[in-house]
């Protein structure tokens, strides 16, 4: 594959700055695909057998200048990135499995450095960001009717992942096991098709009957008069497909296009200070007290941005106290982290319904208090 980047810049002699620059790239990006893990054996089309490759188109501008007689960086930089196939993963069937989604990211990013005096520095940032998939349609594990009240969810008997059936064509089956108890266990491996496996050959006294799957269930919804019941729903590529009462699939898919890419919060911001005590000890030994402040906006865990995927604003407060010698690169420090004790989630994974669709999150550390003592040579 053909990448690079190509890019202008541009430094004028303006008035308002000692030094500025300002700047344009281009750049196409490109990383391979690949093979994800061997397919279940009772469901082989549960994810794709391999992923695509990932493309995509960077463009950026921005400036940088120092002002305020070299006390002072103002910077801005503006970006958009063009995703086809951006890649995901997610866990199916106990497995790490990757997909292909395009996306689109844009956003805006201001940065300061402010010296007021040589002894004391400001610094700021700050972010916004959209990070959003594009025209995708996906299958949601912890929703596979969509909401719908016309399919229900079922079991994977033997331990593989769910699936989805016509409510109608289950309640059906459910009434016929009431009135005759001999008939449980019919409900076994509707995920799988198994449940209808041989009743062809079975009725018709044969053997090698249809030799196919389809005919076999379609035997079993006509003895449960279901002959011609259908559900349709949205596939994973979004193209409606039409199912029979009892044949099984993976769920209806979501349009997902406009969902926030998981782990992108649209502001960001942060701030620290720092200020020095030259030559307190002995014209040798400097003290700096710094103090950092990080604020993060909300953001999702999953790319279904549903209620349960939300992951709450959060920030988090730094100090720290160093003593340095400046002639032999000796340093002392004292220091604090998360000095408010916040316990935050800023990461989620969720499993799939194999293993019970629990959920693994990532917290921040507690509050945290050090001390660490450094040479330099």
């Amino acid at each position: 594959e053909t990448t690079g980047r190509i890019g202008v810049d541009w430094a004028p002699d303006l008035s308002w700055s000692e030094d500025s620059l300002f700047y344009a790239f281009y750049s196409r990006g490109y990383k391979g695909g690949g093979i994800n893990p061997p397919q279940p054996a009772d469901n082989p089309g549960a994810f794709p057998a391999a992923f695509d490759p990932e493309f995509v188109d960077s463009y950026e501008i921005g400036t940088k200048n120092t002002v305020a007689g070299g006390a002072m960086q103002l910077n801005g930089t503006a970006f958009f990135y063009n995703y086809e196939g951006y890649q995901i993963s997610q866990i199916v069937n106990r497995s790490s499995a990757n997909f292909n989604v395009d996306a689109e990211i844009k956003g805006l990013e201001l940065e300061t450095i402010w010296n007021p005096a040589s002894t004391f520095v400001i610094n700021a940032n700050l972010g916004f960001l959209v990070a959003q998939v594009v025209d995708t349609f996906g299958i949601d594990v912890l929703d596979r009717t969509n909401g719908r009240n016309d399919l229900v969810t079922l079991k994977q008997f033997i331990g593989a992942s769910n699936c989805v059936v016509s409510a109608q064509g289950y309640a059906t089956v459910l009434g016929a096991i009431a009135l005759d108890p001999t008939l449980a266990g019919s409900t076994l491996g509707l995920c799988s098709g198994a449940f209808a496996a041989g009743v062809y050959d079975s009725a018709n006294g044969t053997t090698g009957g249809s030799g196919d799957q389809a005919t076999d269930i379609a035997f079993a919804e006509g003895a449960f008069g279901l002959t011609g019941t259908t559900v349709s729903y949205v596939d994973s590529n979004g193209v409606t497909q039409t199912a029979s009462a009892l044949t099984p699939f993976d769920g209806e898919a979501k349009n997902l296009d406009g969902n926030a890419l998981p782990g992108t919060p649209e502001t960001t911001f942060n701030f620290g200070a720092e200020y020095t005590w030259e030559g307190v000890f002995n014209d040798a030994w400097d003290i700096r007290l710094r103090g950092d402040y990080y604020y993060q906006a909300d953001a999702f865990s999953r790319v279904w941005n549903t209620n349960r995927d939300v992951l709450e604003s959060w920030d988090n407060v730094n100090l720290s106290l160093q003593l340095v010698n400046t002639e032999n690169d000796w340093s002392l420090e004292v220091f604090g982290k998360n000095i408010t004790d916040e316990e935050v989630i800023t990461g989620a994974y969720l499993t799939d319904d194999s293993s019970g669709l629990f959920t693994n999150v990532f917290l921040t550390e507690p509050r945290t208090y050090g001390v660490t003592v450094s040479k330099r040579w």
